[in-house]
């Protein structure tokens, strides 16, 4: 999907226009992707039920066979018995006769011989198509689940996307901030699908093609398709972790569900899992709630900060330092890296073509929407230093 996005020296509705085409396309694309998932579980169910209605034949197959048995072996023993009386009586009856016995006796064995080599054959087949469903089910089921996620994944990704759309509304006097969301959007949803498509995507395509070599397998090489199902079972917790962590990126649940320092605790967790930071989280005073979206934002501004010492600063730590007070939260993000010269980044705020740092540009857009105050300190090779002051809405 190409979208031109280079100009944007067009009034303010062609823009927004655009920008709902592009994120259209993205979602129409994604939705295509789901479908084709969902497709692939239809046709999973189809196989499961056909497996199911040959194995209900075999089964009743399997009895009647049972049944033929049973009554052979009773035959058997009746013409044993009349074997008997005539070996017990052979002056009164004729060569003939006997010989019939005999002939009576084999052909009912050959018969049992036969009915108990299908009846054995039957059974053991549907056996195997039992162990057979059994994996298909479970196949299936982990299809359904991967399919769901993947659907809340692209809810997510809507739900932010529309987001966008209301904030690209708000700021679209200023043609340089606007400007600088679309890129930014751009590269979120570049970073979004890639990870998608690097992510869960691949898994589930290795996931489609395990499950079929299962399949092949579970006939044959029972123990071998066991293993390859502990392994199925691996890559499916794997998908979930990856599915997880980008609806983390997209919007934390703990942010919801618990508030904003759970939030930030997993968030400083999460970055020293993946490597990419070692973030000290300090927590001062008695915690105030705020408004779910004022904490969303500080969330977002932290993050973004954090994220800009992982990109720019050198180093691989940092300090977060949460100071709840009698009226205001102030927060500092600190850390020891290569620092930047400030007067530089004042300079590239007034240069419509950079972009090197509009992350420090969103927060302060950020910060001026809920009526916080930011600022900046850096020098080069002795750190940088993020503050933000905000006040409570009422006196506590």
């Amino acid at each position: 999907m190409n979208i031109d996005l280079s100009n944007m020296d067009m009034d303010d509705g062609q823009g927004e226009r655009l920008l709902r085409d592009a994120f259209k396309q993205s979602i129409e694309s994604m939705e295509g992707s789901k479908g084709q998932i969902f497709q692939i579980y239809e046709n999973t169910k189809e196989d499961v039920e056909s497996t199911r209605t040959m194995l209900k034949e075999l089964k009743e197959q399997t009895r009647k066979l049972q049944d033929e048995v049973d009554d052979l072996v009773r035959l058997e023993q009746k013409e044993k018995q009349k074997l008997v009386q005539v070996s017990g009586n052979f002056s009164n009856y004729s060569e003939d006769r006997i010989r019939a016995s005999y002939e009576a006796v084999k052909t009912v064995q050959v018969k049992l011989a036969i009915a108990k080599e299908k009846e054995y054959q039957t059974r053991r087949q549907r056996d195997r198509l039992e162990l057979r469903l059994y994996s298909m089910e479970k196949t299936l089921h982990m299809a359904e689940t991967l399919a769901t996620k993947l659907g809340s994944v692209i809810g997510y990704l809507t739900s932010q996307l529309s987001d966008v759309v209301t904030q690209m509304e708000i700021v679209s006097k200023n043609k340089f901030l606007g400007m600088q969301i679309i890129k930014a959007q751009e590269n979120e949803r570049l970073r979004v699908s890639r990870e998608i498509h690097d992510g869960p995507a691949q898994e589930m395509v290795n996931l489609i093609y395990q499950a079929s070599v299962v399949e092949r397998l579970v006939d044959t090489r029972p123990n071998e398709a066991k293993a390859n199902l502990q392994e199925l079972r691996r890559q499916i917790r794997t998908c979930l972790a990856d599915v997880r962590q980008i609806i983390f990126d997209m919007r934390p649940m703990t942010l919801d569900d618990l508030g904003l320092i759970p939030a930030l605790r997993q968030l400083t967790k999460k970055l020293a899992e993946r490597e990419v930071l070692n973030a000290d989280l300090q927590i001062d005073g008695k915690e105030y709630k705020f408004d779910n979206h004022v904490e969303v934002t500080i969330f977002r501004m932290v993050q973004e900060a954090l994220n800009n010492v992982h990109r720019h600063a050198g180093t691989d730590s940092a300090v977060v330092r949460m100071l709840f007070t009698a009226d205001h939260l102030a927060i500092m993000v600190s850390d020891q890296g290569k620092g930047f010269d400030v007067d530089e980044l004042a300079e590239e705020r007034r240069n419509p073509s950079g972009d090197g740092h509009f992350g420090v540009i969103g927060m302060e857009e950020r910060a001026r929407i809920i009526g916080a105050n930011i600022s900046i300190s850096s020098e080069p090779g002795k750190g940088t230093r993020v503050n933000i002051k905000m006040p409570y809405p009422q006196p506590r």
